[in-house]
């Protein structure tokens, strides 16, 4: 007994390290997949950003070369002043950049903003400067970080040389302060001491974001961690690494990406303390408690031994039962019983009388018809008068408890012959809950609201009729079809079978609304959602939103939209004024806002009634709409107020449109009581330049002043301001 005992606590012990080394492991590779998961995130969010903005700057620069290189190439050179104005000009596009600059052939630094007093820059002994002047094809390239000669500030420089009749006429570069990019990355939500670099493809720093970092580094600087040039050597374009960071000296997991077309590499860190401090505090309480819980075995262990010693006496007494006991033990189930060749309990288990309820004295000598409620004495009497020594059977009944419930009972089976005597050993077990846990998921999976399925290898296994219900089908008739009849398009088809199955094999679910289509080819909006059955096999569950999707479309088009004439009220008119501007000012065009405001409509509406004011007011809208342009705005801000945006225009060409607009608004208007009336409408107009910061609602402001001074002269006429 002594070394069963040492024995057990030996296996508990071997037991418990094992089973606290295996979570601690499984916990500790979570922990690294969070960190990796969130810099691969960081990484791919930084690129998309970093990529995004070079190839801004970068299209500016080339649209700039060519209109440099054309007016180069006229007959006679251009000026000093129309090189500076068309430089000025696009570094307004361009927020961020330290200077838009222009190099002669001889590398003086003539042209461009932020140029210091005295003589030009000389960059002619620059590397870059040499390198564009080789160029046979002119194309932008990058240098970069590197102090500039101009503000000496650190720089990320883009460089287009300039080609006229095949010879290099000069060097158009931008300088992007490094402090842009950090700036940039400032805008991320980072985590104390989670960091977010851009390096140059030789590894030297051009710009470092780490919130409560003791140092975010110096620019050009290419000291960095044997594990980054490591993993930097062996996968150049995308990869992760841990190491202590030589920066600042705190330890991340770090992913990065090199840029698509830019000799650049963006590293997203996150600090590895958050990640794992959690972890170190749950090995120490796991350790904890599985110590405690090897003391509580051997405690356990040692209390077992000293009692065995007395339970021994007990042992010997309970011998002469060991035969009936032994039988008991072999016929699995909850509730042990065994009936006489007449139907009568001899001998049950206490799981037996609990679960009718009663008690041994009251069951024992009892037939089984007593508790049986399908089978009467007779039936059951005949019963055993059939069976005979080895028969098994499996059978369903309900049972009547002693407090009159009524459970139901799943019954094994089995006669013997003990001592000449036939015995029905008996293991039932209460199914009552399970059955009826069958019944509510039967009742759950054919509910009429919500659709279910089971989609295996993109194919209908098996739905419910809401399914059917809801996509307009027949009973059947989307059994073993493919999933593609019901959904909208190819598109919705794709992505779903690219996020989706993602999805459900990173997260374990996916859920997403789906535009599907009904049997008759009408539009429905589903809610989706889907978990894994197995590796081939999806559960998806469906609901119909349409009415939801329809009612959220319609208050979004009344809250933007004039009720009576459906043309843009004064929210959406603002957006469209701010669209219609920043249009403007990329094509070199203006914008016009016209401030229409009806003569004569109050003796219409006070003459014939509000309802024929309405119609005359929706009869006008229409015209209107009819009158401009498809990149015109028309908004009616209330009463008989409208208002006009005319967009990319160039002098007077807004005059045209507005005459137009004028002419179709005086045409006589029959009502629908038969009365023709005419109304005549004054404008006001305001042009604004370039240079004019006036916000939408100033300038419509503004239209409206023109049109009320001009209103007290003169009606009928159109004001500019």
């Amino acid at each position: 007994m002594t070394v069963w005992l040492v024995s057990v606590n030996v296996a508990v012990a071997i037991l418990l390290i094992a089973l606290v080394t295996h979570v601690l492991e499984r916990t500790r590779r979570d922990a690294e997949a969070q960190a990796n998961n969130l810099a691969e995130r960081l990484a791919a969010v930084a690129q998309l950003n970093v990529q995004s903005e070079m190839d801004r700057v970068d299209g500016v620069v080339r649209a700039t070369a060519a209109e440099l290189q054309r007016a180069m190439a006229g007959t006679r050179p251009p000026s000093d002043a129309l090189l500076n104005e068309v430089l000025h000009a696009r570094r307004a596009l361009l927020a961020g950049v330290e200077g838009f600059r222009l190099a002669d052939a001889q590398g003086l630094v003539r042209w461009g903003t932020g140029l210091p007093a005295g003589p030009p820059v000389d960059v002619s002994d620059r590397d870059y400067f040499q390198q564009a002047r080789q160029l046979a094809e002119p194309s932008t390239f990058v240098t970069g970080p590197l102090t500039s000669r101009v503000s000496g500030n650190w720089v990320v420089a883009f460089m287009h040389p300039l080609r006229v009749d095949g010879r290099f006429a000069g060097l158009l570069y931008v300088s992007l302060n490094a402090d842009h990019f950090e700036g940039l990355f400032r805008q991320y939500d980072l985590d104390p001491l989670d960091a977010v670099s851009l390096r140059r493809d030789d590894l030297r720093l051009v710009a470092r974001h780490s919130p409560q970092s003791a140092s975010q580094g110096q620019p050009g600087d290419a000291a960095v961690s044997p594990q980054l040039r490591e993993a930097f050597a062996a996968h150049p374009r995308t990869g992760r690494f841990v190491s202590r960071t030589m920066v600042d000296g705190e330890e991340r997991t770090t992913a990065y990406r090199a840029l698509s077309s830019w000799p650049f590499v963006v590293l997203a860190g996150v600090n590895n303390q958050r990640f794992f401090e959690p972890w170190r505090r749950q090995a120490w309480i796991v350790a904890s408690l599985a110590m405690l819980s090897w003391l509580l075995t051997a405690g356990a262990t040692w209390m077992l031994h000293m009692a065995s010693r007395r339970e021994q006496g007990v042992m010997r007494a309970l011998a002469n039962q060991g035969a009936r006991i032994q039988a008991l033990l072999r016929t699995a189930g909850d509730g042990i019983h065994i009936v006489d060749g007449a139907g009568c309990l001899v001998e049950m288990s206490d799981s037996f009388a609990e679960m009718l309820k009663s008690s041994r004295d009251r069951l024992l000598g009892r037939h089984i018809s007593s508790w049986d409620v399908n089978q009467d004495k007779r039936a059951i009497d005949a019963w055993l008068a059939k069976v005979k020594p080895g028969d098994r059977q499996r059978v369903d009944v309900q049972h009547r408890r002693d407090d009159g419930g009524v459970i139901e009972v799943e019954m094994q089976l089995s006669v013997a012959e003990i001592a000449r005597r036939l015995f029905v050993f008996c293991s039932s077990r209460d199914v009552t809950a399970q059955r009826q846990l069958m019944r509510e998921q039967a009742a759950m999976l054919n509910s009429d609201h919500v659709g279910m399925a089971r989609i295996e290898h993109r194919v209908i296994t098996w739905r419910n009729r809401a399914v059917e219900r809801i996509l307009g089908y027949g009973e059947g008739e989307l059994q073993g079809q493919p999933v593609r009849t019901v959904y909208w398009d190819d598109a919705g088809y794709r992505q779903v079978g690219v996020e989706g199955y993602e999805a459900l094999r990173t997260q374990g679910c996916y859920r997403s609304q789906l535009r599907m289509r009904s049997k008759q080819g009408e539009l429905v909006w589903i809610d989706f959602g889907a978990v894994p059955l197995s590796a081939t096999e999806v559960f998806v569950m469906l609901v119909d939103i349409t009415e939801k999707k329809l009612a959220h479309e319609r208050l979004a088009h009344a809250a933007f939209h004039d009720a009576l004439t459906e043309l843009p009220n004064r929210l959406l008119l603002d957006d469209r004024i701010h669209q219609a501007r920043a249009m403007a000012r990329r094509q070199a065009k203006k914008v016009a806002v016209c401030y229409l405001d009806l003569d004569g409509f109050k003796a219409v509406n006070d003459e014939h009634g509000h309802d024929a004011g309405d119609q005359l007011l929706r009869t006008i809208a229409q015209r209107i709409r009819s009158a401009i342009r498809p990149c015109d705005t028309a908004a009616r801000l209330g009463g008989d107020e409208f208002v006009l945006v005319i967009a990319e225009v160039d002098g007077e060409a807004w005059r045209p449109i507005l005459d137009r607009v004028v002419r179709s608004i005086g045409e006589p208007i029959t009502l629908e009581s038969g009365v023709q009336v005419s109304v005549g409408v004054t404008a006001g107009v305001t042009v604004p330049d370039d240079e004019d910061e006036a916000g939408p609602h100033e300038l419509v402001e503004r239209a409206d002043h023109v049109m009320l001074r001009g209103k007290r002269s003169g009606k009928g006429e159109v004001f500019l301001a």
